[in-house]
């Protein structure tokens, strides 16, 4: 993925393996969290990183967005843990403080295809489906052949073909 870094892959993947389609970087499996929270190679703020990653896999989700936070006390410029944080706040349904933390990724990494679909997957939750077609569209063109974006698609085609509008076909 362009623009990230390792642990945003491991968030991705690791938010995609939760089935909450937020993701769209790697594919979540039991080799996605190699380091161990005690490995001394890690500088802090990454392990609280890995440890917020698992937390929000295990959906707890307010634990999640606690060790997030901490991470950006400490590291006020880590754009994994503000991604994290943003996906946590919309598992509990705090569009407002999520809306806040995809600001903040955004200003430290820019409108990348991973946070582009977590953010069009947000505004899915929310109901907002022009958002979130929008968005989507967006991360699909910059990286077509992401699966976890395509899995996103998928999700807003169905809920469209529910309500009986047309399916979004990216361009």
């Amino acid at each position: 993925m362009r623009g990230s870094s390792k642990f945003t892959n491991a968030l991705c993947a690791l938010v995609a393996g939760v089935g909450i389609g937020l993701s769209g970087c790697a594919e979540h499996g039991d080799g996605l969290m190699t380091a161990s929270l005690t490995d001394a190679s890690l500088p802090t703020s990454e392990k609280l990183v890995v440890k917020a990653q698992r937390q929000f896999s295990d959906g707890y989700y307010g634990s999640a967005i606690d060790s997030f936070a901490k991470t950006i006390e400490r590291d006020p410029l880590n754009a994994d843990a503000w991604l994290g944080l943003a996906a946590a706040y919309d598992q509990v349904n705090r569009f407002d403080e999520a809306d806040r933390a995809y600001a903040r990724v955004q200003e430290l990494i820019g409108a990348t295809p991973a946070v582009l679909n977590n953010l069009g997957y947000s505004y899915l939750l929310r109901g907002n489906l022009d958002k979130s077609r929008r968005t989507l569209t967006a991360a699909y063109n910059a990286d077509p052949g992401n699966p976890y974006i395509q899995n996103n698609l998928d999700i807003l085609n169905k809920r469209l073909a529910a309500l009986g509008q047309p399916p979004l076909e990216p361009r």
